[in-house]
């Protein structure tokens, strides 16, 4: 199943961990996007922050600031990953 989040694109970043097996630092890139939730007595705003492959990075690049559209899916919960 593939979803589609839309929210204000806040900021990109990297993130790096260490590959328990290998010992090998891992990149990966994140995005923060500005989602409106509704709620029963109105909407909300929440802050998501989404994995993204290296890739598509290039296409958020300068667009801090605007609306943007997220192809995502989702494990567990609904935590979102951007896909």
């Amino acid at each position: 199943m593939s979803l589609k989040l839309k929210g204000v694109l806040i900021g990109q970043y990297e993130s790096v961990y260490t590959d328990k097996e290998t010992s090998i630092p891992v990149v990966k890139q994140r995005i923060q996007v500005l989602i409106e939730k509704t709620v029963k007595n109105g909407s909300k705003s929440e802050l998501v922050d989404l994995t993204i492959p290296t890739e598509k990075a290039s296409k958020y690049a300068g667009m801090e600031g605007k609306q943007i559209e997220v192809d995502v899916s989702y494990f567990g919960q609904c935590t979102f990953f951007g896909i």
